[in-house]
């Protein structure tokens, strides 16, 4: 089979082994605002191309169709580990999720994407500790401070220099919704924005008109992922326009948690802005509304996280959980073994439990998640141990070790 073209009569041969198949890259694309593309929200293939590249030579790259080639050889890639591991926890993986809604089955799939995942922008207004330089501009000048303090170092384009994994690596950018044209959305039957924050992406709106003209609106759902920091009211009037808009808010923590973990953010002013989320059914009740919590577990808050989730269940009827699986030292993974047991029989929510103990601790990522905790509470003046008390008392001996904070 060609690695650059998909055969329809091998795509619906019901002989071929669906146990590892992923609909995803007969169904989506992801497009970032740096002109990346990768066949699912995760990203797990990214191809760089050219930013005159149009979106069906896009869809069509060999590299996306190599990948749909596997799928239908019943071959299990590697690229896509973070499903499997979820998966060997127990959790319903983003794979799963999509086979469940799309099938498994697309001898279309040419006509173009029915799913376009967008990181619009990687201007964001926090920078969150899971988080990172490339999606959040927030962090650029911690990134600059990290380096000039700890001559902390980094491999980039094959080379060890000054840096680490907060410096800027690009300018501020926003997706170019000017490459979309019709014919590209004639498939189209959900758009998801993530960023950065996507809400501060107000050159998005294009496409939102685009697709609008399309006079498909009515047949297709938006999402948003956001941190909860602004509203809507710039968009609130074009959303009107569609079948349905989802709001998942990444609430990691609560009160003092939240601001630690979503620093600079502020508590008091997200439950505000989620109120007004929660109010636009009132104003525009001819949309289909749905809202969600969006919990990101890591090993910075795994033995406190149930505090958040409860809160999420009373305010949004239901919560899904992000399990962190990169940077690798915020895997809850890394958790010493000898504690996971007892962690285990107090943590309720199954999928969590199970995550927690598909890998063996890794002792030098435990201490890189402790280093940068330390760093980064001197340079934002915060306490982890105030913040997360319960993870932070399973934790303390490995703390009370690492007190070397330079490279």
């Amino acid at each position: 089979m060609s690695q650059k073209t998909v055969s329809k009569d091998s795509h619906s041969s019901s002989e071929k082994n669906q146990n590892f198949y992923c609909s995803s890259p007969f169904i989506s694309t992801r497009q970032t605002a740096w002109d990346k593309i990768s066949p699912c929200a995760f990203g797990p293939v990214e191809v760089k191309v050219d930013h005159d590249m149009s979106q069906k030579d896009r869809w069509h790259h060999p590299e996306l169709t190599k990948l749909r080639n596997k799928f239908l050889s019943g071959d299990k890639p590697v690229e896509c580990k973070r499903c499997w591991d979820e998966e060997d926890a127990g959790v319903k993986s983003l794979r799963l999720r999509t086979n469940a809604q799309y099938g498994t089955d697309h001898p279309d799939w040419e006509k173009g994407p029915k799913e376009i995942i967008i990181k619009t922008t990687n201007v964001c207004n926090l920078a969150c500790r899971t988080c990172a330089g490339w999606d959040s501009s927030h962090y650029w000048p911690e990134g600059k401070h990290y380096t000039q303090t700890y001559n902390t170092t980094w491999v980039t384009n094959g080379v060890l220099q000054p840096g680490n994994d907060f410096v800027q690596e690009r300018e501020k950018l926003y997706h170019n919704s000017n490459s979309w044209q019709s014919e590209d959305l004639i498939n189209v039957e959900k758009v998801s924005f993530f960023g950065g924050e996507p809400l501060l992406d107000k050159h998005h709106k294009v496409l939102l008109e685009k697709l609008i003209e399309t006079n498909r609106a009515k047949e297709i759902t938006l999402f948003y992922s956001t941190n909860g920091q602004q509203t809507a009211k710039h968009f609130e009037e074009l959303w009107s326009n569609f079948k349905r808009v989802e709001v998942f808010f990444s609430i990691d923590g609560i009160e003092e948690q939240f601001e630690y973990l979503r620093w600079p953010g502020d508590w008091t002013q997200t439950v505000k802005n989620i109120d007004w989320f929660l109010d636009l059914p009132n104003r525009y009740p001819h949309v289909d509304w749905y809202f969600q919590g969006t919990q990101c577990v890591s090993l910075i808050n795994i033995a406190d996280y149930q505090k958040t989730s409860n809160w999420l269940r009373n305010k949004l009827n239901t919560v899904h959980f992000n399990i962190v699986d990169h940077p690798n030292h915020y895997r809850m993974t890394n958790l010493p073994d000898d504690l996971k047991p007892l962690l285990a029989d107090t943590i309720e929510d199954h999928d969590i439990k199970n995550y927690l103990s598909i890998e063996k601790a890794n002792t030098d990522e435990l201490e890189r998640m402790i280093v940068w905790t330390k760093r980064q509470d001197i340079y934002r003046k915060q306490s982890y141990a105030k913040a997360f008390p319960n993870t932070y008392a399973l934790l303390e001996p490995y703390f009370q070790r690492v007190t070397n904070l330079h490279e």
